[in-house]
């Protein structure tokens, strides 16, 4: 794998970097074969540019939760539940993730930290619908 392709995303006086990856990680039980059973995540890295720690959003797939590619047409850096769908590629998902990041008190600080982003999902969901919200869910606007 290459070198990581980040974008920028300014919101306020902040500037930030952020990337969305696509992972498989081994989901066997003691018993299981090493690496039978393969579980999907996609996980949105964000980085406040002057601070060195990482924040990295993580949705992991289970029962009730769609992740890049595993179901009703999801693709690479989409996630959903039945209430609603996000995009992590659109630049209006990852600044409403920051902004509930942001009101939450979660730090971007000197360390790697990971956040369960299944725990965010009705809030940024309910952040993008009140303007654009048919945008940020892959959706057509009204005619």
């Amino acid at each position: 794998m290459g070198r990581r392709r980040h974008r920028r995303l300014v919101a306020g006086s902040e500037r930030y970097r952020w990337w969305v990856g696509h992972q498989h990680v081994t989901d066997a039980g003691p018993g299981d074969p090493p690496g039978r059973s393969r579980a999907c995540r996609e996980v949105l890295a964000v980085v406040r540019e002057g601070a060195p720690g990482v924040v990295r959003v993580v949705f992991a797939s289970g029962p009730g939760r769609v992740v890049g590619g595993g179901g009703w047409g999801a693709h690479e850096g989409g996630v959903g539940r039945d209430r609603g769908y996000l995009n992590l590629h659109r630049p209006a998902t990852v600044r409403a993730v920051i902004d509930e990041l942001v009101a939450q008190g979660r730090p971007f600080g000197p360390h790697a930290v990971d956040v369960d982003g299944w725990g965010l999902f009705d809030a940024v969901l309910g952040r993008l619908r009140p303007e654009g919200a048919h945008e940020a869910h892959g959706e057509r606007p009204p005619p």
